[in-house]
This record gives structure tokens, sequence and C-alpha cells, in this order.
């Protein structure tokens, strides 16, 4: 995953987290992923820890300061967001039969899912501008 979609990511996150949350404000001033992350533990805000371990994982494992694979961590925020689903979601559903991003992002809207939506609707973007 690119800088650039590491930073619209934690954006998304941001938008849902209340303004005296320390891990938004450590958005808000650019603290380093480490940092935001250790936060956002502390906050109790498992999926945006989990992608951000991603993203740290696959840069240390790269030798990068960025991911290159930012479908890797859609794919990881993805499942880890349909484990606090609840059975009879669609969108839960749709993302156990490996349904498109695009679906998932619909169902999640429609659910009031609003971080599923805007997380999915920041990678289809991403990957209209810079297809493989």
């Amino acid at each position: 995953m690119e800088m650039k979609n590491i930073s619209q990511m934690l954006r998304s996150f941001r938008d849902n987290l209340p303004n005296n949350s320390r891990t938004a404000i450590a958005i808000d001033r650019g603290a380093s992923l480490e940092e935001i992350s250790e936060l956002a533990e502390e906050e109790g805000l498992h999926k945006l820890v989990s992608v951000l371990f991603e993203a740290e994982q696959e840069a240390l494992r790269d030798g990068l300061d960025v991911v290159e694979d930012s479908a890797k961590a859609t794919e990881t925020f993805i499942h880890e967001a349909r484990k606090d689903l609840p059975e009879n979601s669609r969108t839960a559903a749709a993302i156990d039969r490996g349904a498109s991003w695009e679906e998932i992002s619909e169902l999640a809207e429609e659910e009031g899912l609003h971080q599923i939506a805007s997380v999915l609707f920041e990678a289809e973007q991403e990957q209209l501008r810079n297809p493989l």
C-alpha cells in the first residue's frame, strides 16, 4: 500500500472517531503509524490496528517505508470487519461468498456500515487510478 493509500484509509477511520479520541488526535497531527497503532489498540480500535499491523509487516518484509499491495491491506480490513458483523448481515454474507468490493461497499452503506463502505470506496478509487 502506498503511503497515499494508508493516508486515505486513516482519513476514513478518522472521520468516524470523536475529536477527543487520542487516536484521532494522533492522526490529525500526522503521527507515525506505530504511534497511531498503539493508541488505536489502547482505545480498542481493533480493525484499524489490524490494517496498520499488516501495513507495517509488509513494509518490514519488503524493506520499504510503504506497503506496495493495497489490495492485501484492504482484504485484511474486510476480513477483520467481518468478524464484528452479525450473521444475518447482508454485508457479512457478501464477504463470506467473496463478492466484489463494490457490492460489499454498497451493502455496507445500505446497512449503515459507513466505515466499511468508505474504506472500500477509497480502495476501489485507488484501483481505478492505478490499474495493474
